[in-house]
């Protein structure tokens, strides 16, 4: 820095030492007033007063006794009364000092589980991505001497100058591809970066940090975060850069204090402290744009030619790293700009002045700073879910997820509904670490957290640590309902047991005794979004759509207390229950997110001339997979049954093959070994298991553990009278209402099911037409043609007896 006087301006200049230490004071005590775990004092010093501007610090405290206090103005705590509760400092901070938060909840579909393999395949990738820069810098080289040869250069320079060239395009080229398959092995995402409240002698405090990563590796986490937020916030209907341009930022945000080791290229490791904005990420973002700034620099270092000083040689090996640093130079330069009469009106000093520094509300104590993470998860939830800018389908469902799983965990419930529903009673709910299983299965944490719940004897691999998070998936999303009360009067409120109520509240629902569509809808596209995290290629949340229904919603779904290799044990045993629950529990997930989805949305948007297999329904793909086992259609065997579900369950952790892409394998056939050189795909599935009509049956559900014990006596325990029992016309009414259900559900696939035969059997016919126009051929036949008109006409007529028939059913249910 430059030892004359630094120009005036808006543009502020950081806090001096002396104050920052007074600030840290005055937080330390007054959060040991207010029962609050402080900030740590690297992250004020680093962090908090290099942003706050000369003279802040000074504004937002005082002195007591001879003590330091913040004063009461300048604080209030956010969430009070909660373990959850926030202590925040009101003040404002310099317009670039600040980072967009990775663990933003409006982008969390766009990570990945932040799991070893995943870490080490960005490790691959970083790698590659600097092969590619290295190799790029080579090739302008080599054009470069190309370029400037000597009119004068011999015939064998030229050569030797275009061989070069050429040889450094081969080489960019080979890179290129090799990065595409790097990125593929992600699924172009990136690991979500795990934060934890910083800790220090054993004591946590009120900020967060990450797991030390290359500095490389940190640079493009920064920078991925940044660009898929950018992508997000497209669907603002304003350009927002432009806006704080020209009224400034006027609301609140919330920061957090946060550490990011990185370890330099010399081996060196460093600990770089930012503040990160948990709510208002795409502003920041927005600002470090008009200040010219990028946040990846910010994050790691600032070239000096960005920032260099007047009077200051330019060295291209020097990078700014502090933050104070980097601050006190962007202020001087814009100061310096904004004060020259001849500045440019459209300039940076000009468009970045009215966001020299902006309103924050940063978090400096925490009530349970193990839990900062999800508070300020929740912020962030709550800020998209209730404000203007709204989430994408797929994240929204995310943010409903981790609002539903922290209800859980408010209530206490979470860890005895998964001890009793997905490890079956082998663990006791205080066995479980209820905040590590919750991190992981919101992506915060890599999945290992549940090997607690896999069953006994299974191996912990991703297939099966993957299959036991789709369970508790499953059992949170609909959790079991207790079966009526025997005598319980029709009019009677019935007793929903103490987990519905959780769900109900944390998805805003209706009563329960609304059996709605809306609430089986909604709540599976939450379940569709939280499974579709486990694979690299998450399937569209429509593919979901009538994997479950209202009988769902209100009882709740009963995992299988048997294990992977239990299930499939039992099904080459001959078990039609375990490969039902198989199909619609464990192979479902996979037959919508792999690399080939087997079952895709049953919307017209996707009838393209590049679209696999056949339009239809969902649930009618996983339906005819389940009747297949029972009712096998021509070439299908319990083996190749077997052999299909066994790939599937594979498919999304197995490597590329010879011919196959990752993720993909061979067909089988009827004897379970694979077909080479026929893909497994929706084609060859659709051809298999063909879209046909079924009836609706009640989908059977594994029994529940507490079933009362029969009541020892004497005498017999069955009796059969000699004339039937008449039935009471309560328990008649009871079961006539739950069949009213099963049979409009069963009416309304028939008639979907008859109206995608009949737009098949249009389609056929425009086919037929064509060819036959393309071949010359003569027409049929008119007594032909008259055949098919009277077919068409019985159709017809028995179509023409549906409506009338629902016309009465209609005046009916009005009196139900």
């Amino acid at each position: 820095m430059s030892a004359r006087k630094a120009p005036e301006g808006p543009f502020p200049y950081p806090t001096h030492p002396t104050w920052a230490l007074n600030l840290y004071e005055a937080i330390v005590n007054t959060c040991g007033v207010e029962g609050f775990a402080p900030v740590p004092q690297q992250a004020v010093l680093d962090a908090l007063a290099p942003a706050l501007g000369e003279g802040e610090a000074k504004h937002v405290t005082e002195r007591r006794r001879e003590s330091r206090f913040l004063r009461a103005t300048a604080y209030h705590v956010e969430q009070r009364d909660t373990d959850g509760a926030l202590l925040v400092l009101k003040a404002k901070l310099h317009g670039a000092a600040t980072l967009p938060w990775v663990n933003n909840d409006r982008t969390r579909s766009a990570w990945l589980h932040p799991s070893a393999e995943n870490q080490q395949r960005l490790e691959e990738l970083v790698d590659q991505q600097r092969s590619v820069a290295v190799r790029t810098v080579a090739l302008e080289r080599a054009r470069s001497a190309l370029r400037t040869l000597s009119p004068t250069a011999t015939a064998a320079e030229n050569s030797a100058a275009a061989a070069a060239v050429e040889a450094a395009e081969e080489e960019l080229a080979r890179a290129r591809r090799e990065l595409e398959v790097c990125e593929q092995t992600l699924g172009k995402r990136r690991p979500l970066p795990v934060v934890r409240a910083v800790t220090e002698d054993g004591i946590p405090l009120a900020a967060l940090t990450t797991e030390a990563v290359r500095t490389e590796v940190a640079t493009e986490v920064q920078r991925y975060a940044v660009e898929t937020l950018r992508q997000r916030a497209r669907q603002r209907p304003y350009d927002l850069a432009e806006s704080l341009v020209q009224e400034g930022q006027r609301d609140s945000t919330v920061v957090v204090l946060q550490r990011t080791p990185v370890i330099d290229q010399d081996g060196s490791r460093r600990h770089i402290w930012r503040g990160q904005q948990a709510t208002g990420a795409n502003r920041t973002d927005a600002r470090l744009e008009t200040f010219g700034i990028t946040p990846q620099h910010l994050l790691t270092g600032v070239p000096q030619s960005l920032l260099r000083l007047p009077g200051e040689e330019d060295n291209r090996r020097m990078v700014v790293r502090g933050l104070g640093e980097i601050l006190r130079r962007i202020s001087s330069l814009l100061n310096a700009e904004y004060a020259d009469p001849d500045q440019d009106l459209e300039g940076r000093a000009q468009r970045a002045a009215r966001i020299a520094q902006v309103p924050a509300r940063i978090v400096v104590g925490a009530k349970k700073p193990e839990r900062l993470e999800e508070s300020l998860r929740q912020l962030n939830v709550h800020e998209h879910l209730r404000g203007q800018l709204d989430y994408e389908d797929m994240d929204r469902s995310l943010g409903l997820w981790s609002t539903l799983v922290k209800a859980y965990r408010t209530k206490g419930l979470l860890g005895e509904l998964l001890a009793q529903e997905v490890a079956h009673g082998r663990i006791a709910a205080s066995e479980l670490d209820e905040e590590a299983i919750a991190d992981a299965l919101v992506g915060a944490r890599a999945l290992d957290e549940l090997m607690v719940l896999l069953p006994p004897g299974d191996d912990v691999g991703p297939m099966t640590l993957r299959d036991v998070a789709i369970r508790c998936a499953t059992v949170l999303v609909f959790p079991p309902v207790p079966p009526r009360p025997e005598g319980l009067s029709a009019r009677a409120h019935m007793p929903t047991g103490q987990y519905w109520p959780v769900v109900r509240a944390a998805l805003q629902e209706a009563s329960w005794t609304q059996r709605n569509g809306d609430k089986a809808k909604r709540r599976t596209e939450i379940w569709a979004a939280v499974v579709a995290q486990h694979f690299l290629r998450p399937g569209p949340l429509a593919a979901a759509e009538g994997l479950f229904g209202r009988a769902e919603v209100q009882f709740g779904v009963r995992t299988d207390a048997r294990s992977l290799a239990s299930l499939l044990t039992a099904c080459r045993q001959g078990d039609p229950a375990a490969w039902e629950a198989l199909v619609r529990r464990h192979l479902a997930p996979g037959m919508i997110s792999g690399a080939e989805p087997f079952i895709t949305p049953n919307q017209g948007s996707l009838t393209s001339a590049q679209r696999k297999g056949v339009r239809r329904a969902p649930s009618n793909a996983v339906q005819s997979l389940v009747e297949a086992y029972t009712n096998p259609p021509e070439g299908v065997t319990r083996a190749l049954l077997l052999a299909f579900a066994e790939s599937v369950l594979r498919a999304p952790d197995s490597p590329a093959g010879d011919g196959l892409a990752p993720g993909t394998f061979w067909a089988p056939d009827a004897h379970g070994d694979p077909c080479e050189g026929l893909l497994a795909d929706k084609e060859w599935f659709d051809a298999l298991f063909p879209l046909t009509s079924f009836p609706r049956s009640k989908r059977p559900q594994p029994p529940a553990d507490n079933i009362a014990a029969e009541d020892g006596g004497s005498g017999e325990d069955t009796v059969e009278l000699a004339e039937e029992i008449p039935e009471d016309p309560l328990v008649r009414l009871t079961r006539l209402r739950m069949e009213v259900s099963a049979v409009v559900d069963s009416s309304t696939v028939g008639a979907a099911a008859l109206a995608e035969q009949i737009a098949r059997l249009l389609v056929t016919l425009e086919d037929a037409v064509r060819a036959r126009e393309e071949a010359g051929a003569a027409e049929e036949p008119a007594q032909v043609q008259k055949l098919y008109v009277e077919d068409f006409n019985k159709i017809k007529a028995e179509c023409a007896k549906i409506a009338p028939l629902l016309d009465k059913a209609t005046l009916a249910v009005m009196s139900l």
